[in-house]
């Protein structure tokens, strides 16, 4: 797994050993532990290193095109829905493509005679 995210911007990219990545966009909040927990705390930048080597322990997209992800490290994603364009992006090349956004999310999976 590798991860990505800028210091200065909420994007985040995280790319799994599969060859599955996860890109985000807008709001994106990373934390050790739940972000509704009372001693949460954002994970900012660097930080965000802590996901390499994790396992997906569950993911849930909501109605609303939000989207929160949960990894054996502890750490969990959440991402708000965005009016202007997917706020999470799931996709394996030639396999499939999720997009989440406000309102109901989009699944597209591809045959093998897709191109």
């Amino acid at each position: 797994m590798a991860v990505d995210r800028a210091p200065d911007r909420d994007d985040l990219t995280v790319a799994f050993a599969d060859g599955t990545v996860l890109e985000t966009s807008g709001p994106t909040l990373l934390t050790y532990g739940p972000a509704t927990a009372p001693d949460a705390v954002a994970l900012v930048g660097e930080e965000a290193v802590g996901l390499v080597g994790a396992t997906v322990l569950s993911a849930v997209a909501f109605k609303s095109g939000a989207l929160r992800m949960v990894f054996s490290t502890g750490h969990h994603l959440n991402v708000e829905s965005t009016e202007s364009g997917p706020a999470a992006r799931l996709r394996k090349d030639r396999v499939f493509e999720w997009l989440c956004r406000e309102g109901p999310g989009a699944m597209r999976v591809f045959r093998p005679d897709d191109n």
